[in-house]
């Protein structure tokens, strides 16, 4: 059983850093993110206001005992402003669909998100992601998402990052059961294309 997870994980990460423009690991004790963001303005040849990006994501937490596991799978679509104004700041917002499996109950989620960046100098940046789903955006058993992150970035080669982070996750069902992922600090890396 171990063996085929690597391999799906494997498989999973090398058509990802494949077709991606920025793959992104992190890990803490008990939890691994990988993710992927997929430009869309070259594919489809959109204007260069703004930068568009397809997002997949898998998030795997165990428990402490390693008998319990969740997982979060998201797709979605973000819009980033390729500029940075005169202190520092670029924003994007987005939309991404969240699929829970942390429960006997179906979980589906599409969360509004918002992102925000502040380039502290040339090496430096700080990262903040917020994503919300009230109950009009959420189905099946799903009566509430809400995620919040922030990372701290470090570049250490032209187009990588190494980066230590915080983040909240939280899924609400319609039984008022609340399942809270992952809430502690995370390190990781970002490599862009």
């Amino acid at each position: 059983m171990t063996i085929k997870r690597i391999l799906a994980g494997s498989l999973l990460t090398s058509s990802l850093v494949y077709g991606a423009n920025s793959v992104d690991l992190n890990v803490n004790n008990n939890t691994l993110e990988i993710s992927g963001d997929f430009s869309l303005n070259e594919a489809y040849n959109l204007n260069d206001d703004s930068n568009y990006f397809l997002t997949l994501s898998f998030l795997n937490s165990e428990d402490k005992s390693a008998t319990n596991t969740e997982r979060l799978t998201t797709v979605g679509f973000k819009m980033i402003n390729p500029y940075i104004d005169d202190y520092g700041f670029k924003f994007g917002l987005g939309m991404k669909a969240v699929w829970a499996d942390n429960s006997e109950d179906n979980f589906l989620a599409l969360p509004i998100q918002l992102f925000g960046n502040y380039q502290i100098d040339e090496k430096i940046n700080l990262d903040i992601n917020l994503a919300y789903a009230p109950r009009v955006l959420s189905f099946l058993e799903a009566q509430r998402f809400i995620s919040a992150e922030t990372k701290i970035n470090y570049k250490i080669i032209d187009n990588g990052y190494t980066y230590v982070g915080a983040r909240s996750i939280s899924t609400k069902y319609n039984n008022n059961s609340t399942i809270k992922y992952d809430q502690s600090l995370f390190f990781g890396f970002k490599v862009q294309f």
